[in-house]
């Protein structure tokens, strides 16, 4: 077995660059990542098998995702006929989008997004009327993004325990200590709390 050293896998990454966000933004990339990559190493044919689509197809996605650094190769191994297996794993456990970037990148798409997951709350009996979709818009992008810079801090302190931990371990964990950072950072309490009064003054009567 060999293969080129490895990066240390971050537990969560904020991706803010719109290039890459674009990126992702197609799907067979997005499933590549998000569905099979962050969880453990895969080779082309692999993910070739679980996609569904050709190892070409797949083979340029990789190549694509290694290139701005959000996938890399991990390990090879020779398997006994001689041909070489390269492994590719994501280089973060949980990738997140910068709300601001994601708007930067795609413009109306992400907007359109927004309005719609707010538009829906009205089927949980909270009606935000269309000249406050604005202001419901700029409350939710604000708090998700003090949520995204503070889960993107660093928490781990033992890698080589958290290395050690199950995969069901280390999601529990982290989902954790990550609402245990929220909690007590003052900011996202604060942004927290408008968002909840927003929403109160919009909760109908039935609802409540």
């Amino acid at each position: 077995m060999t293969g080129s050293k490895k990066p240390r896998i971050r537990d969560i990454e904020v991706i803010e660059d719109k290039k890459i966000i674009k990126l992702l933004m197609e799907p067979t990339r997005a499933k590549i990542v998000f569905d099979y990559l962050v969880k453990d190493a895969m080779t082309v044919k692999q993910l070739s098998e679980v996609t569904g689509k050709n190892p070409g197809t797949i083979l340029h996605h990789v190549q694509k995702l290694k290139d701005v650094g959000i996938v890399f190769e991990e390990r090879t191994e020779q398997t006994q006929t001689g041909i070489v297996q390269r492994y590719y794993r994501a280089t973060a456990r949980e990738f997140r989008m910068g709300i601001s970037e994601m708007v930067q990148a795609t413009g109306d798409d992400t907007r359109k997004r927004l309005k719609s997951i707010i538009r829906s709350l009205s089927v949980y009996g909270i009606d935000v009327p269309e000249s406050q979709i604005d202001e419901a818009m700029g409350l939710l992008t604000t708090m998700i993004e003090r949520e995204n810079a503070i889960s993107s801090r660093r928490l781990i302190v033992d890698e080589d325990g958290y290395d050690k931990l199950s995969s069901s371990q280390r999601g529990d964990a982290s989902r954790i200590m990550r609402r245990f950072a929220l909690e007590e950072d003052a900011e996202f309490r604060g942004l927290r709390a408008k968002w909840h009064d927003f929403l109160r003054t919009h909760l109908a009567r039935g609802a409540q």
